[in-house]
């Protein structure tokens, strides 16, 4: 054999060996390198478990949130950030448990966290979505049938009860072909308006109507109940004696803006983390 042949030979087993990858451990993560194109990869996925905490939470209701944090904040390293505007009935809180720590503390990586937005809950949705809608006779009492559960009566006041609703909701649908005409007040705090049956031998009646009742509702999932106020409003088409109903919720915003509050307080309150009013980028 040449000494030529010998060189190429023991120059091919340096070049194989040296283009093999190189296994490496780095804090724990076993990281691959491959000296032909420089480049590395981390495998860190066979590792039994990561190293390290990481990802990202949706929460829906405040309670799971101040679970989630109590059980995976630190003092240390956990800052929670409040995205508030009330005018717009807007809550976010984002909670970085391993944030930047105070002062001379150590940086975080700042990539686990936990957020939260209050989700409205069904009936909060259902009267906010048909607030000052007109409907007519039937649907109107179809609607109030429905949600008959949310209509209160708190103690001492003049609002009307459930019963006192579906008295009202069962004239409306026994009532429906005829002609209304004036109204009157009473002194109860309630209206009549006067009705002409439609047929050949007339016949006239009276409608009683409340001008407005309570409703008992939750803005938030899981959240605490408000007591709405609304005014009940109709029309009447002078042309066809037809009747239009609909209803309008009072001062909404300002519940939905004690709602928020009463959310912020209580993340502040019970979750003893460090609160920052801003949002992370």
């Amino acid at each position: 054999m040449s000494t030529e042949t010998v060189s190429n030979t023991e120059a091919e087993a340096i070049a194989n060996i040296a283009a093999k990858p190189i296994m490496m451990e780095v804090q724990g993560t076993p990281i691959v390198f491959s000296p032909i194109n420089m480049v590395s990869r981390t495998l860190a996925e066979l590792l039994p478990t990561p190293t390290r905490k990481s990802g990202r939470v949706h929460l829906h209701e405040s309670d799971s949130f101040i679970d989630y944090v109590k059980r995976h904040g630190s003092l240390a390293s956990c800052n929670i950030y409040l995205d508030v505007d009330y005018a717009k009935q807007h809550v976010k809180a984002t909670a970085v448990f391993n944030d930047h720590a105070d002062g001379d503390g150590l940086p975080g990586w700042r990539d686990h966290r936990a957020e939260f937005m209050p989700r409205f809950t069904e009936e909060w949705s259902r009267w906010s979505k048909n607030n000052v809608l007109p409907k007519s006779q039937t649907d109107f009492a179809t609607f109030l049938e429905t949600n008959i559960g949310d209509i209160t009566s708190p103690e001492n006041s003049k609002m009307p009860s459930g019963a006192d609703v579906l008295t009202f909701v069962s004239q409306l649908q026994e009532t429906r072909k005829v002609k209304y005409g004036s109204a009157i007040n009473l002194a109860n705090g309630m209206m009549q308006i006067e009705f002409i049956e439609e047929g050949d031998a007339a016949t006239k009646g009276k409608l009683d109507i409340f001008r407005e009742f309570s409703v008992g509702i939750r803005p938030f999932l899981n959240g605490q109940a408000y007591e709405v106020r609304a005014f009940l409003r109709y029309r009447i088409d002078r042309n066809n004696g037809a009747i239009m109903f609909w209803y309008e919720l009072q001062r909404a915003e300002r519940v939905l803006e004690d709602a928020c509050k009463g959310i912020v307080k209580s993340i502040r309150t019970e979750t003893g983390m460090p609160v920052v009013f801003g949002t992370p980028e």
